[in-house]
């Protein structure tokens, strides 16, 4: 026995040593992990280069892809700048966010449909077939050789059917508590879209201001332009000093470093607003100017207005108010789990093989058998103790609707915050434009004056310097106030829960807290 067990123990130690795989992990902590040959991972051909894949389907569609299809949506004119408008829907088709929302509200919407499942009759086919050699001792009087052997061959196939009956509402609470789910990852999903949208309204608004601030730099570049020919025009009539002409070049050094620095700001505003509406910031694509419009407007008074608003809008709100709902239903469904279970079993299966027994002194030809076999039954389950699992799952029940509970009442008083947040901000906003919009004026007027001084030998170069600059400053001030004004007038819509809202809440969960 030692000599047939012992090189069994050694292959045993062999086998194990040869898998031990502390090797695959990084050799040191202090080193940065490299892999030693080819991994075989790479990016698929959709995800490296998706434009190319967008492409080939829009040419064999006609049609650029829908939600859900990995490619991008672009622009049926690409010849044209783009809009607001069309970079938001753009940003729904192809911001990745959209699809990963998409994605999770079908899950939990099959969730609801494998809940159900357990509804309805479950029919489950098995079959199992085989050889088996079978050896039994027997009295030498019956066999010369002391036992007997029976070779056979046999295939069962069984149908099963198992139908719930009765289980006291613990089925019918997962899949309420399943629904509940569904509803508030559909809540989710509009979250997201109406979260993306501030993004490409912010995204927007910032590349329209890193734009101005381009067109106020060029003019910088031009108000120097025209000191320094006025500086040097006036040191050759001998009406000014070297320290002008050479005041009148640094600034407009300084003027085209800004113009740098500007455009480099909005080229990279430019890819943002590209890369939040899903587009690869090589993509060759204009963006339209926002039209002419009147800011928007403030009202400080509808403040108790705007929360209620946002209180009975705002799609998480309305998402944690259905998982709290969602976790009453999973309270009930493990209080459920302490009744007992009724269903109806039912079994069809046969016998279909043969046998055939050597060693009894006689032989006997083997013995074939094709028979049915069925049966019926009332199946009651009830388990009586499982060391304490269903009282716990019922307390880990509770604590979760209380957990529920609480991230509803911390997420009503966020957003309460974020409605009066924003609505100062927009109010702030709103004051800068004017001021901005006072101080452009008072800097166009100042450094005309200043220029027109200098030209004609009553001013200071260093007036007309300070007025240029300040001029240059206001411009692009009032560019980033006007840009913020739209941006927190969105942020406004986004915190009450109207941007981009187009279904209102269910009668079910139009309250906002519970």
């Amino acid at each position: 026995m030692t000599r047939h067990v012992l090189p069994l123990f050694l292959v045993a130690a062999v086998l194990s040593g040869c898998n031990d795989t502390r090797d695959l992990a990084p050799e040191r902590a202090d080193r940065a992990w490299h892999p030693r040959s080819a991994t075989g991972l790479s990016l698929p051909p959709d995800i490296r280069d998706p434009m190319m894949e967008a492409g080939a389907r829009t040419e064999a569609q006609g049609s650029v892809s829908p939600l859900g299809r990995v490619g991008i949506a672009l622009p049926e004119a690409q010849d044209h700048a783009l809009s607001l408008p069309l970079l938001i829907d753009l940003a729904e088709r192809n911001n990745p966010r959209t699809r990963v929302a998409w994605e999770s509200a079908r899950q939990a919407a099959i969730s609801v449909g494998m809940s159900r499942a357990a509804m309805l009759p479950q029919l489950t086919f098995s079959a199992m077939g085989g050889f088996q050699r079978m050896a039994l001792p027997l009295p030498n009087y019956l066999s010369e050789r002391g036992y007997l052997t029976s070779n056979g061959a046999a295939a069962f196939p069984k149908l099963e059917l198992d139908y719930l009956l009765l289980d006291f509402g613990r089925t019918r609470a997962q899949i309420d508590e399943a629904k509940y789910q569904n509803l508030a990852a559909n809540f989710g999903f509009s979250a997201v879209h109406q979260q993306l949208i501030l993004d490409v309204i912010s995204a927007y608004h910032s590349q329209q201001a890193a734009q101005a601030i381009v067109v106020a730099s060029h003019h910088a570049v031009d108000n120097m332009t025209l000191l320094l020919n006025a500086a040097q025009s006036r040191h050759a009539h001998g009406e000014a000093t070297i320290v002008d002409v050479a005041t009148a070049q640094r600034n407009l050094a300084q003027a085209r470093f800004d113009l740098d620095k500007a455009i480099d700001a909005e080229h990279g505003a430019r890819h943002a607003l590209l890369e939040v509406t899903g587009l690869p910031a090589t993509l060759a694509l204009g963006v339209a100017p926002m039209p002419a419009q009147s800011l928007p407007h403030s009202a400080p008074e509808q403040i108790r207005h705007l929360v209620d608003q946002a209180l009975a809008s705002r799609p998480d709100l309305l998402a944690d108010i259905a998982r709290l709902r969602a976790s009453d239903e999973a309270l009930l469904a493990s209080k459920a789990a302490l009744m007992p279970r009724v269903s109806f079993a039912g079994t069809m299966s046969g016998y279909l093989g043969a046998l055939k027994t050597y060693g009894t002194g006689r032989s006997a030809p083997a013995s074939a058998i094709a028979q049915p076999e069925a049966g019926a039954f009332l199946q009651v389950s009830w388990p009586i103790y499982q060391g304490g699992l269903r009282a716990n799952a019922i307390h880990m029940a509770e604590s979760q609707r209380e957990a529920a509970k609480a991230t509803l009442l911390k997420d009503r008083l966020s957003v309460e915050r974020q409605v009066a947040d924003s609505q100062d901000a927009l109010e702030t906003a709103l004051a800068q434009v004017k001021s901005a919009q006072v101080l452009n004026d008072a800097a166009r007027t100042a450094n005309e004056g200043a220029s027109q001084a200098y030209g004609h030998g009553v001013g200071t170069m260093t007036d007309a310097s300070t007025a240029a600059a300040a001029l240059f400053e206001a411009q692009a001030a009032l560019a980033v106030s006007i840009a913020q004004a739209f941006t927190k007038a969105a942020a406004l819509a986004h915190a009450t829960g109207q941007l981009d809202l187009t279904h209102a809440a269910p009668d079910d969960l139009s309250e906002a807290a519970p």
